[in-house]
This record gives C-alpha cells, structure tokens and sequence, in this order.
C-alpha cells in the first residue's frame, strides 16, 4: 500500500501510542522506515521480505505485515530477548493472529507493514553480521536486483568501509569519479560472489544496467 504524505503523521501517533507494546527500539526504528521511505514502502516491504527470506530470517509465506501484527499484540518485546531473531521466533511459534479479519483501514496496513519491516531489517542484520540502513533498502528496492545480490552486497559494503546510505547518490550518479568508482567495485564485487561463474566482464555490465 502506497503511503499518502497525509497519512504520515497519524501513521506515526499510532506507533507512538503503540510503543509499550512494541518497545523501544521498534517504536524508534519503524517511524524511521515510514519517513524516509515514504511513498516507496511496497516497494521496501517486497525488498525487505524477499532478502528476509534469503537470509534465513522469513520463512516461505512469512510478511512484513503478519510480522507487524503479532508484534503489535504480542506480550514480549525485543528487548525481553538477547538477539532479534530470538525475539522474531517467538513471534513465529507464540504469538497467533487472525489474519483475515485484521483492520485493512490504510493507517493501520501502513503501521503494520513499518513495524514488520524494522523488525525484519534488525533480523537481516543479525543474521548477516552486516549494518542494513533504511536509505540503503529504498535506494536497492528501486531496482530489480536479486535478493541473493542484495545479501552480497549488505556484506560487501560492511567489509569494504564506505557508507551503504551513499547506493542512492552511486546510482544516480552523483558522486565523485573516485567514489563511484570505489562503490562500483563493491556492486561488481556482490555480483560475483553471488553468481561465482560470472566474470568481472559480466558483472560490470550488470551494475552498469543499474545506472
């Protein structure tokens, strides 16, 4: 679901007055997701899912959105575990919803789909030993990349020192030639550790499809 900018603001009172159920770090971290990624969440949310799923995080059939919902009701927080994906399990096995009768009032889908996805990307994270930034999945999510593709690239960028936030000025080509060149390498990197039989050839042709 597309996020109106007049939604924006009662999307955020709702995980404010949500945020004793929810906790701290998600009741922080989903206003984030809905501010920056804005009118692109369906986007970020089929990102998101699909590198969830990659990373062992989701399991098939898993959303953002059913992920939101039983945190919403759930009677634990993340911070009641010692890793997200702990916290993510329990969810999973312990808390049940009625999916089919769950509001579809467009505020309400939206909070879900926020809280789901911060969730989602903190499990990324952990389950990739990698930081994985909001601006980095709306810039990615704009594009049509292999989820296993993002996964390389969420370590490649974690090894290689530059700034993951920086992929939207890369792709749209704002950056200085030293720079670009530097995260150039990372994109060409990614691609190749994700398909091993790709030459460096085909790789740079791929990233230079993306720009």
């Amino acid at each position: 679901m597309i996020v109106p900018p007049t939604l924006i603001p009662s999307i955020i009172t709702t995980i404010t007055k949500i945020a004793s159920s929810i906790g701290p770090m998600i009741a922080k971290y989903a206003p984030m997701v809905i501010e920056i990624v804005g009118k692109n969440l369906p986007k970020v949310v089929n990102t998101v899912e699909a590198i969830s799923l990659v990373a062992d995080v989701f399991k098939p059939n898993e959303s953002a959105d059913e992920l939101g919902a039983k945190a919403m009701v759930a009677e634990k927080t993340p911070e009641d575990f010692e890793q997200i994906n702990d916290y993510i399990d329990y969810l999973r096995n312990n808390v049940e919803i009625d999916e089919e009768n769950l509001s579809t009032d467009p505020v309400d889908v939206i909070t879900r789909q926020a809280v789901g996805v911060a969730i989602a990307v903190k499990g990324i994270g952990q389950a990739l030993e990698a930081d994985v930034s909001i601006p980095f999945l709306n810039a990615i999510s704009e594009h049509d990349i292999d989820p296993t593709v993002v996964v390389a690239l969420v370590k490649s960028y974690e090894s290689s020192g530059l700034n993951s936030d920086d992929v939207q000025k890369y792709l749209g080509d704002s950056l200085s030639i030293e720079d670009t060149h530097r995260h150039s390498n990372v994109f060409v990197n990614a691609y190749q550790t994700a398909n091993p039989t790709m030459s460096v050839e085909e790789a740079e042709d791929a990233v230079m499809d993306l720009r």
